[in-house]
């Protein structure tokens, strides 16, 4: 064999090995891009069960507040906090759909 082919194969060799650990790397890269968005979610998430969490803490916090004593303005705003409360919880109740239970304790019948 000449040298100017074992210099062309050495150097296609050569070219393989660097295009695979290129697309080694791509590969890599990719997989972390991928844990990244994965861990980015996650985080959201409990990011917004933490907010819903603080928020019903003080929603409850407001529903239990005794205003009797309050100014007309403080009473006010803590009565308008209140109906927005309640009116935010009516949201989840609306969305209610009996179930097969519910079915067999409330019949017609009255009993």
């Amino acid at each position: 064999m000449g040298q100017n082919k074992a210099r062309r194969l050495r150097e296609n060799g050569k070219a393989n090995a660097d295009y695979a650990a290129q697309h080694e790397v791509a590969s890599s890269l990719r997989l972390l891009a991928e844990q990244n968005a994965f861990e980015v979610e996650e985080r959201k998430c409990r990011h917004e069960e933490r907010a819903k969490q603080i928020q019903e803490e003080m929603d409850d916090k407001n529903m239990e507040m005794n205003t009797s004593n309050y100014t007309s303005m403080s009473k006010a705003y803590f009565d308008r906090k209140k109906k927005e409360i309640m009116s935010r919880q009516q949201l989840f109740v609306t969305d209610y759909t009996p179930t097969m239970a519910d079915d067999e304790n409330n019949n017609d019948y009255g009993y």
